[in-house]
């Protein structure tokens, strides 16, 4: 059994920079759970991927379990929220028919625009439904998971937008997965 205890952090007035060596902590144990993440996809055992983190990272036993561990909870929780998400996908489906016949039948008129323009609008997000419901199956179908996206909350919201393509995601997930810390910066 863990147990863990909170401290305050006491931030000296003479350091410019208190909370560096926690910074830099938190960077490498980030960099660890990535690492650990796409061994565990690629079928590297959990206690020889122990060892390796250990070592690779310099990171004691604790944080390297840790690490290893918070890995399979992302691996293990993508596998439970699929169906669910599948779900949500099949009734925004059934929704968007809903209007569209709506629309159609003229028991709905829009507001804003011209019929055309609202039908297109809701045919496109139908479609783009479809496809969407079509990847979650095809990932369910081959037992393995959807995207996750390591790398902050700046990259997640941008990539939710399309504001950044997956090849770029993927790019600077690998970088940072890549990157060397220095001795002197590792902990």
């Amino acid at each position: 059994m863990k147990t863990t205890k909170q401290i305050p952090i006491l931030i000296e007035k003479d350091n410019q920079y208190p909370l560096e060596d926690l910074d830099r902590l938190m960077a490498v144990f980030c960099s660890t759970i990535r690492y650990s993440f796409n061994r565990l996809l690629g079928g590297e055992n959990k206690g020889d991927l122990v060892k390796k983190v250990n070592v690779q990272f310099h990171l004691n036993k604790r944080y390297a379990e840790d690490a290893v561990m918070l890995a399979e909870g992302t691996i293990s929780s993508q596998k439970v929220l699929l169906p669910s998400r599948i779900e949500n996908v099949q009734r925004k489906i059934e929704k968007t028919e809903q209007k569209i016949e709506a629309y159609q039948t003229g028991k709905k008129t829009p507001k804003n625009v011209s019929l055309e323009i609202c039908l297109k609008g809701l045919n496109a997000r139908l479609v783009k439904l479809q496809k969407k419901k079509s990847e979650l199956v095809t990932i369910q179908e081959e037992g393995s998971i959807s995207t996750v996206i390591f790398g902050g909350k700046k990259n997640f919201y941008n990539r939710m937008k399309n504001k950044i393509s997956y090849q770029y995601a993927l790019f600077s997930w690998v970088s940072i997965e890549k990157r060397e810390f220095k001795h002197e910066d590792r902990i």
